[in-house]
């Protein structure tokens, strides 16, 4: 697999692709290709923040990061990290974890010092996300505290900081 930024000439291909994933994906609200193009539109938007996971031209992965909604009684420069998505076919071959790893440097690399994420412990903790509150920080509300995820950067980024993933 080969990665690579998306264009707005992938955007098409993106929604359809997003669709498609998540109707075999373990938690899904069926709107999740829906988001991603709210997420462009709004000023949370990152151009050069999405990548495509290809073989053989062929799209098979996607992640986005954007700005995160951060209360802090400090700056915090944070992401989102949403949407995750792999084909059916190509799961459990660790594409899914080259996306995190690439879209996690990418963050380091531009001086970011949180990455957040509503989504599953059991698979995000293996890149050092912990749930929200054990870092200090509060989550959305829209999402239980268990399936709330930060990652911190910088040590201590997110302490006392309140997270809004929709907002």
């Amino acid at each position: 697999m080969w990665l690579r930024p998306e264009t707005p000439a992938d955007y098409p291909a993106v929604y359809a692709f997003i669709q498609s994933a998540f109707e075999t994906a373990k938690v899904s609200n069926g709107q999740e290709q829906d988001f991603v193009n709210a997420l462009r539109q709004s000023p949370r938007y990152l151009p050069g923040f999405a990548w495509l996971g290809l073989e053989a031209e062929r799209l098979i992965a996607f992640i986005m990061l954007t700005r995160l909604a951060v209360k802090s009684a400090r700056p915090v420069r944070g992401l989102l990290l949403a949407p995750l998505a792999v084909e059916l076919s190509f799961r459990r071959r660790g594409l899914g974890a080259q996306m995190v790893n690439h879209a996690l440097q990418e963050a380091k690399k531009h001086g970011y010092e949180a990455v957040c994420l509503a989504g599953d412990p059991a698979y995000y903790s293996r890149f050092g996300f912990a749930r929200l509150d054990s870092l200090g920080a509060q989550g959305s509300r829209q999402f239980p505290a268990a399936y709330s995820l930060g990652l911190e950067l910088v040590p201590g980024a997110l302490a006392g900081a309140e997270i809004d993933f929709l907002g």
